[in-house]
């Protein structure tokens, strides 16, 4: 086997397991703080309801969009790694964009929640730039 050959073999089996690490994890956390995660957006204000959809979108797409991504890449699949920051930054972005609509409405923020759990620092700062830094790396080697 060739050392390009090797290469890319390593990258697949770490984009595979790395996707199964991040699907477990997320969806660990989303079934263990559901009310976080399962808001039902028709009891809110409308500009309140935009943001919630916009988080459950978020969340879908880190939690199980990015896994996907990564099982395409580690099954050969290199060009759909290209999608790989689009699905990401929709959940910080949805992140931001809650946390501004709440600073408008409300003129408070719930950033709190990261200090109360520590656990959320993971899933909404780490794991993210986790997942670009991977993007760039696996892009660099123009696997596609």
């Amino acid at each position: 086997m060739t050392k390009e050959n090797r290469l890319r073999s390593r990258f697949e089996y770490l984009a595979s397991t790395f996707g199964v690490a991040i699907f477990a994890f997320y969806w660990g956390v989303i079934t263990s703080f559901p009310e976080f995660y399962f808001v039902n957006p028709s009891n809110e204000e409308p500009a309140r309801a935009v943001a919630i959809v916009f988080l459950i979108i978020g969340w879908f797409s880190i939690s199980t969009l990015a896994p996907i991504v990564l099982f395409q890449f580690g099954a050969g699949k290199y060009r759909t790694i290209a999608a790989l920051p689009y699905v990401v930054a929709v959940w910080p972005v949805s992140i931001l964009v809650a946390q501004i609509e709440r600073m408008v409405t409300t003129g408070q923020n719930y950033l709190s929640y990261l200090i109360d759990t520590p656990l959320f620092l993971a899933t909404d700062l780490i794991i993210p730039l986790a997942l670009i830094s991977l993007w760039l790396r696996l892009r660099l080697h123009h696997l596609d």
